[in-house]
């Protein structure tokens, strides 16, 4: 018995010889990563980053506002529960332009993978098994990160939630206390501290049950969760927060395409959930029994919730690869995690041969690195901003909520904007419930429109408004093939020359 054992043992630890082709699949994932994450990094300007920079920068001037001064409408005090996502943006913004978001963005990026990596790490997960778990996570993300804006905060913030579970798992119980200190920035970046405190209420409340699986003290658990809870109220509004965000955030909200059901949604969110989904369900037919009732209950209950809303696919996603990723294919020993590359001459030729060519497609996409694009599909022609520019507008304008911020950057000066994606932050549900019911049913909101007493109207070419104002005896100003500025008084409308400027954030 002895000797079988100590055969099989000289068995295991066999290590066979380097190998050729291991280099050579060495380099070719690192090209594969490498033009995923050049993928990533091609950024497109938020229909909010204009207001996120300005506001930034407003507070770093004069602190925090709670009456917005760029709205003729606001009729409930500014709680911007983003503020200090907004500060770095503008630190960001003024330190290294556009290619300083970009790298903001991508660092965030990376950071949410390393936190994927180390946890994969625990799970001794490598190779391809590894690749596949890192694409995934990739490719869940994709949909939220091509843009920059807080929630980017929160994708990297909620991995590390994750791995810090994982890490207590592990006998790394003292990371625990560090959720506290996470939860106390989280809140003032973005409102996604919800969905990473929700998570640690339920892992706790597995954690403090019969159901428990690991020897963790379970007052750890709960004492940490109820600083995390606590923490939550160190912002400028404290428990106004909480208040603020059990009114604003909600699953009715259809106006807004992220909290749009997951599959109202287009082929680049779907996708990547079925991703998702799909090795969940691998997972869990191949971990019968053994994955913890605290994974199980968190990847399900955010599936459901990124069913119903579908900008939770992201943290579905890392809760999948972070929590199931075990089980979704067996993992191997270093023994049997294959050949060791082997780096010949000729294999360090091809490695330096794909990096001169790698830097040779990054020169050549350089200004995808130092633009963040005005391409997108919710953005005007940049004509229409040219000629507000150019005409010194002034006065009230009543605007397509997605270009607010933008007309907030480029015009406050002279402009004063009827609704903007602040949405809830600034104005009552009741206003913008009226205000988009205006765009698209006029002749039911006329007393509104009286009230507000506009002098300008900014909005899509086809928009039932359009009509109803050009009816009323308004002019085009100007007319695009995206949309129309409209005037009160009478007069011809003025070509515009195209802008000079490349089409990059700010614009116009």
């Amino acid at each position: 018995m002895i000797a079988a054992s100590d055969s099989s043992s000289a068995r295991q630890i066999t290590v066979r010889p380097p190998s050729e082709d291991a280099a050579g699949v060495v380099i070719l994932r690192c090209v594969l990563f490498a033009a995923l994450l050049a993928g990533l990094s091609r950024t497109w300007a938020d229909p909010d980053l204009w207001g996120h920079v300005r506001f930034g920068r407003d507070i770093l001037a004069g602190g925090i506002p709670h009456v917005d001064p760029y709205s003729f409408t606001s009729d409930i005090p500014w709680v911007n529960h983003e503020w200090l996502a907004q500060v770095a943006m503008d630190l960001v913004w003024t330190a290294a332009g556009a290619p300083g978001l970009i790298l903001l963005k991508m660092g965030l990026i990376g950071a949410a993978l390393l936190f994927v990596a180390r946890v994969l790490k625990f799970d001794h997960i490598e190779g391809p098994q590894r690749d596949l778990l890192l694409f995934a996570a990739i490719a869940g993300m994709w949909a939220r990160v091509f843009v920059i804006r807080p929630q980017v905060f929160s994708v990297a913030l909620f991995a590390a939630v994750l791995w810090i579970l994982r890490s207590a798992k592990r006998g790394r119980t003292s990371r625990l206390w560090l959720l506290p200190l996470v939860f106390a920035i989280w809140v003032n970046l973005h409102g996604g501290w919800i969905v990473g405190l929700g998570v640690l209420v339920m892992w706790t409340a597995v954690e403090a049950s019969p159901f428990r699986r690991f020897a963790i003290r379970w007052p750890v658990p709960i004492a940490v969760t109820i600083l995390s809870a606590l923490a939550t109220l160190l912002n400028p509004y404290g428990p106004g927060m909480w208040t603020f965000l059990a009114g604003s955030v909600g699953l009715n909200r259809p106006n807004i395409n992220d909290w749009r059901p997951l599959f109202d949604s287009g082929a680049t969110v779907i996708v990547p959930w079925l991703i998702s989904a799909t090795l969940a369900v691998v997972a869990f037919a191949r971990g019968r029994g053994s994955i913890p009732v605290t994974h199980a209950l968190i990847v399900l209950a955010l599936a459901v919730g990124s069913m119903r809303v579908n900008r939770l696919d992201v943290f579905f996603t890392l809760s999948v690869v972070m929590l199931l990723g075990g089980h979704v294919t067996a993992s191997r020993s270093k023994a049997d995690s294959g050949r060791r590359p082997h780096w010949t001459r000729r294999v360090v030729a091809a490695a330096a041969a794909a990096v001169i060519i790698a830097a040779a497609a990054a020169w050549s996409f350089r200004a995808s690195f130092s633009c963040l694009r005005l391409d997108g599909p919710w953005m005007p022609e940049r004509e229409a901003g040219q000629f507000i520019v150019q005409h010194q507008l002034n006065g009230r304008m009543l605007i397509w909520f997605d270009w607010g911020q933008y007309a907030i950057w480029h015009f406050a000066q002279r402009i004063h904007v009827s609704l903007d994606g602040r949405r809830e932050t600034v104005y009552s549900d009741a206003f913008v419930a009226a205000h988009l019911q205006l765009y698209f049913e006029p002749g039911s909101q006329q007393e509104l429109l009286r009230r507000l007493a506009p002098d300008y109207a900014w909005l899509p070419t086809g928009v039932p408004l359009v009509a109803a104002l050009e009816g009323q005896g308004w002019f085009r100003a100007y007319s695009g093939p995206v949309s129309v500025v409209l005037a009160r008084h009478s007069g011809a409308a003025t070509p515009v020359a195209p802008p000079a400027s490349p089409a990059c954030f700010p614009g116009p």
